[in-house]
């Protein structure tokens, strides 16, 4: 079957996008299917698969699947490229405020330029902002839910091992449930903005961008620490820089929406 898509990146995050409000897709996108479409090298390649469905609620309603092929509720950077796709589909207009729907909630969207978008996530919640774990080595960490669960550990360096060491032992840890979590290791630079990486669930390894995870970062940074401020500027691992802020609203994120390629795949 032919599958016509856009190739979108989301600060580093990279999706295939499905217009799928015709529903003529949705036998053939089975977790295999999408897994096998992700697969880098072998395939298209990507962090995960999104569709635009219709919604009668609200403007379009975006279902995310990670590159393993399972769904997940909510991707904060892969909320912002279908905002910029709903404008590509003429479904929106840039500019302007509308809502969409995720499995995680209602949000609110607006497409800010030709390349960045601004969403307004749910409301998070804050599980904790400070828990010793042990792991042979104790680590303070903060546990909050973005759409999607988030581990949030603050250190002085990321560069240390620490990441490479801790990450997947922290992301199936029994603390944070059966499906585990993503991990975010952050720290705060001279200026108070904020330095990020991130060890994606169903990536299962380590990505260029988390949405969900800068806003759980700094949700969990400002709780600990004075001088973070909202809004906060957080680069990711790609060196581009996500703004997380709060206003009447909630909780918002913004940064690249980009369009790299249009296509299509047989297979």
């Amino acid at each position: 079957m032919t599958i016509k898509f856009l190739k979108m990146s989301g600060a580093g995050n990279d999706f295939i996008m499905v217009d799928n409000r015709e529903g003529e897709y949705t036998s053939a996108l089975t977790p295999q299917r999408i897994a096998n479409l992700c697969r880098r090298g072998l395939s298209v390649g990507a962090d995960g698969l999104i569709e635009l469905r219709k919604d009668d609620t609200s403007s379009f309603a975006m279902k995310y699947y990670n590159s393993d092929g399972g769904a997940a509720e909510m991707c904060g950077n892969g909320a912002r490229c279908i905002c910029r796709f709903a404008v590509e589909l003429s479904i929106v207009q840039q500019g302007e405020e509308f809502s969409f729907k995720s499995d995680a909630g209602i949000h609110r969207g607006l497409v800010t330029g030709n390349e960045e978008a601004r969403i307004w996530m749910t409301e998070p919640v804050l599980h904790f902002t400070k828990k010793t774990i042990d792991l042979g080595e104790k680590i303070q960490v903060g546990f909050a839910n973005t759409g999607v669960p988030h581990v949030v550990v603050m250190v002085t360096d990321l560069e240390d091992g620490c990441f490479e060491k801790n990450s997947a032992l922290l992301r199936s840890h029994n603390e944070f449930g059966i499906e585990g979590a993503n991990v975010n290791w952050v720290r705060v630079n001279p200026d108070n903005s904020l330095q990020m990486r991130t060890f994606e669930r169903g990536v299962e390894g380590e990505t260029l961008a988390c949405g969900t995870g800068a806003v759980a970062s700094a949700l969990i940074a400002s709780e600990r620490f004075d001088n973070i401020s909202l809004p906060v500027g957080i680069t990711v691992r790609s060196g581009l820089e996500l703004v997380v802020g709060k206003d009447s609203f909630g909780w918002w994120l913004q940064g690249e929406a980009r369009i790299v390629y249009r296509t299509e795949i047989v297979s």
